[in-house]
């Protein structure tokens, strides 16, 4: 029992001093939570999950099974697997940092994003993958690194980099550029834009394109 009330006493001291440094609440969640007051330094270990912004339209959610958050620097890190949610929004990956003051993802190896999106009657998925990731929690916006790939129900698209706009959903591919759509038309090129919304790509420099003709 009094291990426990301890546990919850310094659960209620992270959360009180992060209020009163901010007006943005953060709750984190865990079977163990340390706190080293004089690094300000928190550890949660154990089905760990870190809510930002509970309970508002952009409210995130970052789960994972050993988590650091330094109060000074609003810096939240994660060795290993981690996973991060919002509305509509999956990303999964590993070696996580995120600067909460700058509202900034990164995730260092083996990304997957998925994004949820209703189109009339219909739910579009739009897969994501790639090495490295760089996400703006405030402007939906962000750059894929090392072995892109993208995959829709219409098109797959393959590239060495991507910056995308998951507000706009527009997608930019950028080197070794490979399309393939649900027609089996190809486009290979330097630079491909995607926009989903007007099922509209744009295709810049060494343009090579393959088109059939329906019987």
């Amino acid at each position: 029992m009094k291990k426990i009330v301890g546990i919850l006493l310094i659960f209620l001291l992270i959360i009180g001093i992060g209020f009163s440094q901010t007006k943005t609440p953060i709750k984190i969640s865990a079977q163990k939570i340390s706190y080293d007051f004089g690094k300000k330094v928190t550890r949660a270990e154990g089905n760990v999950t870190v809510i930002y912004k509970p309970g508002q339209d952009d409210e995130t959610r970052i789960t994972s099974t050993l988590i650091f958050y330094n109060q000074d620097t609003s810096i939240v890190e994660a060795p290993g697997k981690v996973s991060i949610t919002q509305k509509d929004l999956s990303i999964v990956g590993e070696d996580l940092k995120v600067d909460l003051k700058k509202e900034t993802v990164e995730l260092k190896k083996n990304v997957n994003v998925v994004l949820q999106r209703k189109s009339g009657e219909k739910i579009e998925i739009t897969k994501l993958f790639s090495q490295g990731i760089v996400y703006s929690l405030k402007n939906k916006t962000g750059s894929l690194t090392g072995s892109v790939r993208i995959e829709r129900e219409d098109l797959i698209v393959t590239a060495s980099n991507a910056d995308f706009d998951t507000d706009k959903e527009i997608y930019t591919f950028l080197d070794n550029v490979k399309m393939l759509d649900s027609d089996k038309n190809e486009i290979n090129c330097k630079k491909l834009v995607v926009y989903v919304k007007d099922k509209r790509v744009e295709a810049e420099g060494n343009i090579d394109t393959t088109f059939y003709v329906k019987e």
